[in-house]
């Protein structure tokens, strides 16, 4: 048996609030003075390749997409180097990579006449046969371009309208898109678009994006069983209200469905839509419904909690007041509410049948349970979990360590026991996060060279003196693994 050094450290669980800062209505949010860098999830590796993971759902600027392409290669997902399961997903559903990846000057004449605009700005350009051609419109309708214009060009293949109103599609003729992304639409705008797509100019339509106001209390309703009959490939919603905090059964038949994004959708039941989806590869559905301290005295019922981020000061500078606006929980202190959250077993998910998911982030939300002993046969080709800041408990099962993570992010749960000799080993590979901290009764040893030094914060988990002897397990001659021990440049 090894001994191993534990240092205790102080556990920050903050599941209700107390009336004292009057900045944040009354609430405290935040146990911590400022950031604490070792409560951080262990990097491994180069960052930036871990970060490219990061970024598969937001629109990277020309920085990010000059690291995904010096990192990837058309098609290429599986590569230690390339995290973003597959560089070709960016180009069908992201109006940054067009721009990027287009030609600037001013379009043909032909589409100049239709949207004045110079690409690069508002417009996507590409040369085709030797012309400038417009092949992505991001922008307001009415005024100099309608949707009628839009719909006038040849090559137009995505658009980003950006608070459009009901009248902005009324007697319009519509362009045949494969992308389309809707920015704080009404809920008449919602059902509106939603009725024009299930008629010709949704049969090439494979990425879909609904962005919701952030500005206010109550976030736009959106009956998803609208979009029924589409044939998506992507689909990504974000602060929105899904009715009956479910996917509808009727989107069982979206049989090619990759990405499936959906924060702050206020959705509480398993997808069981998409049960036995073989085309899925990320299920993204973290924090459910995140709010702002005064939000909880107007919405809420009880139970809710300080986000991690928020109870680590992790947030936009370690900012620990609110500005009492709505948006503000992104930047500002948030808490996370269970009564439109997840708060099922994790189980649930696991038993959806998605054998060749990659990706799946929960963290934020209310999850009960274990982690299933099969993890690893039922989704063998994981690569990135996200459990955290959920309510899970258990033993960490052996199989985690079998699978390909490059992302395995678990603190601030409930699990105990020891953590698998496997799951350290992880940490040998070129690229991984993982996180472990404040999950109180777990136990076990490393010899980490990092902020992790003087054990898991958060933990019964020690280090290993290097003087003392392996574990049994381990064979002959085996080097003990170290934490870290790939990890070069970084903090």
């Amino acid at each position: 048996m090894v001994l191993c050094r534990h240092v205790l450290s102080t556990v920050i669980l903050l599941r209700g609030a107390k009336q004292i800062l009057a900045g944040n209505c009354g609430l405290t949010v935040s146990g911590a003075e400022a950031p604490d860098a070792k409560f951080e999830p262990l990097r491994v590796g180069d960052p930036d390749a871990v970060d490219l993971e990061d970024l598969l759902f937001s629109e990277p600027s020309a920085h990010d997409w000059g690291n995904i392409r010096r990192h990837c290669t058309p098609g290429d997902g599986d590569s230690d180097s390339c995290l973003t399961f597959g560089i070709d997903e960016w180009k069908s559903s992201s109006f940054q990579v067009l721009i990027h990846e287009g030609v600037g000057g001013r379009p043909c004449e032909e589409d100049y006449a239709l949207v004045a605009e110079t690409c690069g700005g508002q417009v996507a350009c590409q040369n085709i046969e030797g012309q400038i051609r417009i092949v992505g419109f991001a922008g307001e309708l009415g005024g100099q371009t309608d949707l009628t214009k839009l719909s006038g060009l040849p090559y137009l293949s995505a658009a980003v309208l950006r608070g459009p109103a009901k009248s902005d599609f009324e007697g319009h003729s519509w362009p045949l898109l494969r992308f389309l992304r809707l920015e704080a639409p009404s809920r008449d705008v919602v059902q509106t678009v939603a009725k024009a797509l299930q008629g010709p100019p949704g049969r090439q339509l494979r990425s879909l994006q609904i962005y919701g106001r952030q500005d206010v209390l109550r976030w736009t309703p959106v009956d998803l069983a609208e979009f029924c009959g589409l044939d998506l490939v992507h689909f990504t919603a974000f602060v929105i209200h899904v009715a009956g905090g479910a996917l509808p059964e009727c989107w069982n038949k979206m049989r090619n469905l990759r990405n499936f994004y959906c924060s702050n959708c206020m959705m509480s039941h398993p997808p069981t839509a998409l049960r036995g989806l073989q085309s899925l590869r990320s299920f993204v559905a973290f924090r459910q419904w995140e709010m702002i301290p005064c939000a909880l005295q107007r919405l809420s019922r009880g139970g809710c909690k300080a986000s991690w981020e928020t109870r680590h000061l992790f947030k936009d500078g370690g900012r620990a007041t609110s500005t009492g606006r709505w948006e503000d929980f992104q930047e500002g202190p948030s808490f996370l509410c269970p009564q439109h959250s997840f708060g099922f077993a994790f189980e649930e998910f696991v038993k959806l049948g998605w054998s060749n998911i990659e990706k799946v982030w929960l963290d934020g939300n209310f999850l009960t349970g274990k982690i299933p002993e099969d993890i690893a046969l039922r989704w063998p080709k994981l690569k990135s979990l996200d459990l955290y800041d959920n309510d899970l408990e258990g033993p960490l099962p052996e199989s985690l360590g079998t699978l390909p993570f490059v992302k395995l992010q678990l603190h601030a749960n409930n699990f105990a026991g020891t953590v698998p000799h496997n799951v350290w080993r992880l940490t040998q590979r070129p690229h991984l996060l993982l996180g472990l901290q404040e999950n109180i009764n777990l136990t076990g040893c490393t010899s980490a060279k990092t902020h992790w030094e003087r054990g898991v914060p958060g933990t019964a988990i020690g280090t290993r003196g290097i003087e003392q002897e392996p574990p049994a397990h381990e064979q002959p001659g085996e080097q003990p693994t170290m934490l870290g021990s790939s990890m070069q440049g970084t903090s």
